[in-house]
């Protein structure tokens, strides 16, 4: 399973990184718009702060910022995601992976409403996604009492192989306007 998920994984992303740049944005647009009922209704929103092959999670942040709701970027550990606010994308640095990171000043802690954004290389529509494969985001989801929302563009929308260790999100969010 596991030679499998990595496997997918490589191709997973080459695929990302020959998307249309113009597309792309389009269907970020699209799963933004889908997205902001549910920022709306969050008391905070736990989000990990998108490279340039992922949806873009960057508009969402910003959204949060001009009305008020908390947000949270992830740290990742040897094993563990900790979350932590945010009151700027500017203050984020490298890290691990180098991913962008906040400084591990202001720990976040999660309630129930909280939105925890997940990012997904590929989902089934089910709530099971496929990730980078260190099972961060499995890890954290498993004691998370919120609401997890994956967001995934539809043409990568697909079976997930999955094991017994993989968490399943609440919601799926793919673009509408697939081409």
């Amino acid at each position: 399973m596991r030679e499998l998920k990595s496997a997918l994984r490589r191709e997973l992303i080459a695929r990302r990184k020959e998307m249309d740049v113009n597309l792309k944005s389009a269907w970020d647009s699209d799963i933004f718009e889908q997205l902001k009922s549910f920022l709306d209704s969050a008391e905070s929103v736990f989000t990990y702060v998108s490279t340039e092959i992922e949806v873009d999670t960057r508009r969402l942040i910003a959204y949060c910022f001009e009305r008020g709701i908390p947000v949270a970027a992830p740290v990742s550990s040897d094993t563990e995601l900790t979350f932590h606010y945010i009151s700027r994308l500017e203050d984020l640095i490298p890290g691990s992976f180098g991913i962008l990171e906040p400084k591990r000043e202001r720990i976040a802690i999660a309630d129930e409403r909280t939105l925890c954004v997940v990012p997904a290389l590929c989902a089934d529509g089910d709530g099971f996604r496929l990730g980078y494969g260190r099972g961060y985001y499995d890890r954290f989801l498993s004691g998370f009492r919120g609401t997890s929302v994956i967001l995934c563009y539809e043409s990568f929308r697909q079976n997930v192989p999955r094991e017994s260790h993989d968490i399943k999100a609440d919601l799926t969010l793919f673009n509408r306007n697939p081409i």
